[in-house]
C-alpha cells in the first residue's frame, strides 16, 4: 500500500477541486478525482476526492483509497442546504456514474415504493441528496484528522500547513478562483433552493439527523431555515 501525504475528501458539491487547486498553489501535487487531465489519478502528494470517503476499489473516477494511506486525511464540509441543493440538482438528476456508486455505499438513499409513489421528481432527488449529505459525512468522518468548513478555509489555512507540513504563504487564497467548479458550469437550469423545512417535510429523522450533524459541525446560522 503506497503512503502519501494528504487526503482531502468529503460530499460531492463541498469544494474538493477547489481544494485541490489551492494546495497544488501550496506545492503540492494534489489531483482531483474528475476524469480531466492532469487530474484523474493520484497526485505525487495525493488527492481531493469525494469519492475515496467509500473503501471502494472501483470509483467512478480517480483513484480507490484501498490502494493508499495517507499522512493526513481532511474532511471538507460545506453548508448542508448548499450541498444538498447541489448535488439533487446536479449529482443525482445529470450524474452518469456517481448515483449508483453514491446508492451502493449508502443504500438508505434507494427510496421505498412508498415513497417513490408519495414524492415528484424533484423531492426524491431533494430526499436522496439529504439522505447522501448525512451518511457520506459520517463516513468521512471516520477517516479524517481533521474537519474543516470551506467557508473558513481562510482562517484555517495556516494550521492546516502545519498540520500537513508544509510553509503558509500569505495571498494564496486570493488567488486560487473560488467558482471553478460552481454548478452554473454544469447546469443550465437556475440553483434550486433548499431549506430545512422541504427536508423536515420528506423525512423528519434524516432532518433531525441532519440539523445535529450540522451543529456539530458549526452551522447554526439562522438564515437558511430552523436549525
Amino acid at each position: 500500500m503506497e503512503r502519501k501525504r494528504l487526503l482531502i475528501t468529503g460530499c460531492g458539491r463541498s469544494g474538493t477541486l477547489y481544494a485541490a487547486q489551492l494546495w497544488q498553489s501550496l506545492g503540492l501535487d494534489i489531483r482531483h478525482e474528475r476524469p480531466v487531465p492532469p487530474n484523474g489519478v493520484m497526485g505525487a502528494d495525493g488527492a481531493a476526492s469525494w469519492f475515496m470517503a467509500a473503501d471502494d476499489p472501483e470509483p467512478p473516477s480517480g483513484p480507490s483509497i484501498i490502494n493508499y494511506t495517507f499522512d493526513v486525511v481532511i474532511h471538507q464540509v460545506r453548508h448542508p442546504l448548499k450541498v444538498i441543493a447541489s448535488t439533487a440538482q446536479f449529482i443525482l438528476q445529470h450524474g452518469k456514474r456517481a448515483p449508483t456508486y453514491i446508492e451502493r455505499h449508502v443504500p438508505e438513499t434507494k427510496l421505498s415504493p412508498e415513497e417513490q409513489q408519495r414524492l415528484d421528481f424533484k423531492q426524491q432527488l431533494i430526499l436522496k441528496a439529504s439522505r447522501y449529505w448525512y451518511h457520506w459525512n459520517v463516513m468521512a468522518e471516520a477517516k479524517a484528522d481533521k474537519i474543516v468548513r470551506v467557508e473558513d478555509l481562510k482562517l484555517e489555512l495556516p494550521g492546516l500547513c502545519d498540520l500537513v507540513g508544509i510553509p503558509y504563504q500569505r495571498g494564496v487564497l486570493e488567488s486560487v478562483p473560488k467558482d471553478m467548479n460552481a454548478r452554473r458550469y454544469h447546469v443550465p437550469d437556475a440553483p434550486w433552493e433548499v431549506t430545512w423545512g422541504d427536508i423536515k417535510r420528506l423525512d423528519p429523522t434524516i432532518y433531525e439527523n441532519t440539523k445535529h450533524l450540522s451543529v456539530k459541525y458549526g452551522y447554526r446560522e439562522q438564515n437558511r431555515g430552523e436549525l
